[in-house]
């Protein structure tokens, strides 16, 4: 991975400005994106609210800034799951994900059975009387439960699409503010030290 800097006269010089506003955009981002989760009552286990880790770096093309949650079903919460028989929810036909095939992928019934059992357990649903007043098995609420979701879908949270298309534009102008900042002050140093200066 490539430092945050710029080269002068063949002189790296480090990118604090840009650093600093990378680190505050990825800090408000997480923010705003644990808000959103907290807001749509998406938070169980706390597993994919504490992942989002504020990584700032850089590559051959940018400097950049990364909340990217650390589980890997972050893409489903973000952007829901198309249901198998009709979506229901609002952005939910944008989605790249579908129950049952999607991009040459399976979404398995099973899969998605064994996930909300797990769900089911760390709520501690034991079970539940019908209408009639018949015991319901935890097992058979799971079931009903994976029917709904295999049919009508995962409703979409944008806890990061969202939050960043809201963030963006003052990030941008931020991180302009920034570079320009930082790009002074190395011309500058290197003015002192070189005054046939090339940029590169």
């Amino acid at each position: 991975m490539a430092k945050l800097q710029f080269t002068v006269g063949g002189v790296d010089y480090p990118a604090e400005h840009t650093k600093k506003a990378l680190e505050f955009i990825g800090k408000r981002w997480r923010k705003n994106a644990r808000i959103s989760l907290k807001m749509q009552g998406r938070i169980n286990t706390g597993a994919l609210y504490n992942s989002m880790k504020v990584f700032v770096g850089a590559n051959q093309h940018a400097m950049y800034v990364n909340i990217t949650p650390q589980v890997d079903y972050w893409e489903y919460v973000d952007k829901g799951v198309q249901g198998a028989s009709k979506n229901i929810f609002t952005k939910q036909s944008d989605s790249p994900f579908k129950f049952g095939k999607s991009a040459g992928k399976e979404r398995s019934a099973n899969g998605l059975r064994s996930a909300i059992d797990r769900w089911t357990v760390q709520k501690n649903i034991q079970g539940t009387r019908d209408a009639q007043g018949r015991f319901v098995p935890r097992e058979s609420i799971v079931f009903a439960i994976s029917g709904a979701v295999w049919h009508r879908g995962l409703k979409p949270t944008l806890f990061i699409s969202g939050t960043w298309k809201r963030l963006r534009i003052k990030a941008l102008n931020m991180l302009a503010l920034a570079l320009g900042n930082d790009m002074a002050d190395a011309i500058k140093q290197s003015l002192q030290k070189n005054p046939n200066l090339e940029v590169e």
